[in-house]
């Protein structure tokens, strides 16, 4: 059943949201292997795969929606929030084991077997930035690693876990001061890298943690003014129109930017000059979705979202490595030395995008139900025999 009760813990429609979000970035670098573009006579919507890394930050202000939710009910219902050691061990049991996996997966499966590193302490480099969380601060090992190029996302996501219950907790006691705070500090963040864009190596700069706080700060918010809104009684029917209008402008709002991106000389950096504002019309959509479940609820709260919902970490985890492996490969087969992307060549093109989603969402399922589902299970098990 459905779930559109606005006290409850779990939110189906966040399930959606976070499915959607997660499938536009894996299409968006399905397409950057593929080319394949989604046009059929005059129906074109290539603009979505080519703003498809933009929604990197709705997972983001997802995330910070999410994470604080829980401590957003305190503050409202005067309930006790996690504490730090129990947000650490279960964010730590939902994400390492599949991390972890697919590091050392891919380092004794490929990296070290193909001989793709020059040196040993190029390996020792890529290796322990990524086991340590800090791969997005180097050149070498975000944009040149042989690892994972997508895993930089997951070592954001960390460091801000890092600092989360301190965040949270001051949060609770000074929200506009906390919030205010962590705004201030992603503008300057994103004002300064946007500015000295040409002279600042891109990759170090751009995937910075900094310039997603004011992105995790609008997460936070909302999940506060969401909870105090929905304390009383759910929207009216009437009310909940409203909503639907505010998502559909929203998603105005989201189009004119992509438009707006796909215009700008270089994407990176338009994506951090206008993080902030990006962030603030995904909280318009997710607001309007939260406040009229009742219209949402059968697309986004159904069980098979839920069940892409529950793969997504995985997916999102292994969809660009598999992509570049298996065009590496030649698979499906290729001859000459120009890829068929590049002549052109559709049937081509179809199967290999066709290979990438199926390959992708194998990995992706039975890493879900064989690695993190059990070995989460086993830590979350003790952590209850220790409470």
């Amino acid at each position: 059943m459905l779930q559109t009760d606005y006290q409850t813990k779990h939110i189906d429609v966040l399930d959606g949201v976070r499915a959607i979000a997660i499938l536009i970035v894996v299409w968006f670098h399905f397409w950057q292997q593929s080319w394949l573009m989604p046009i059929v006579g005059d129906f074109n919507i290539d603009w979505i795969p080519r703003n498809g890394a933009l929604l990197v930050d709705m997972m983001i202000l997802l995330s910070g929606f999410c994470l604080f939710l829980p401590y957003a009910r305190s503050m409202v219902y005067g309930t006790s929030a996690p504490t730090a050691k129990t947000f650490y061990v279960k964010r730590g049991a939902r994400i390492l084991p599949s991390y972890y996996f697919s590091v050392l997966l891919i380092l004794f499966l490929f990296a070290l077997p193909l001989k793709e590193y020059v040196s040993k302490g190029v390996m020792w480099k890529d290796l322990l930035t990524h086991l340590f969380f800090v791969n997005n601060f180097s050149y070498d090992t975000l944009i040149g690693t042989k690892l994972n190029g997508v895993l930089w996302t997951v070592s954001v996501e960390v460091q801000f876990y890092l600092l989360f219950p301190l965040l949270a907790k001051w949060f609770q006691k000074r929200p506009i001061l906390t919030y205010s705070g962590m705004t201030l500090l992603g503008l300057i963040s994103s004002h300064i890298i946007s500015k000295n864009f040409g002279q600042l190596t891109q990759g170090l700069y751009v995937n910075h943690t900094l310039t997603f706080f004011s992105v995790f700060a609008n997460g936070m918010l909302g999940a506060w003014v969401y909870v105090s809104i929905t304390k009383e009684k759910k929207p009216l029917k009437s009310e909940q129109f409203f909503y639907v209008l505010m998502v559909l402008l929203g998603l105005v709002l989201f189009k004119i930017l992509c438009d707006h991106h796909m215009c700008f000389p270089n994407g990176q950096q338009w994506q951090v000059k206008y993080r902030f504002v990006l962030s603030l019309v995904y909280l318009l959509i997710l607001f309007g979705i939260l406040m009229a479940q009742q219209y949402f609820c059968f697309f986004l709260g159904n069980r098979f979202m839920k069940f892409l919902a529950g793969i997504s970490f995985n997916l999102y985890i292994w969809h660009q490595y598999i992509a570049v492996k298996l065009k590496e490969f030649r698979i499906p087969y290729w001859e000459g030395t120009t890829p068929p992307n590049q002549l052109g060549d559709k049937p081509w093109m179809w199967k290999y995008m066709l290979l990438c989603i199926v390959v992708s969402l194998v990995m992706a399922i039975l890493t879900t139900y064989l690695i993190e589902k059990p070995v989460s299970r086993w830590i979350l098990r003790r952590l209850n025999k220790q409470n």
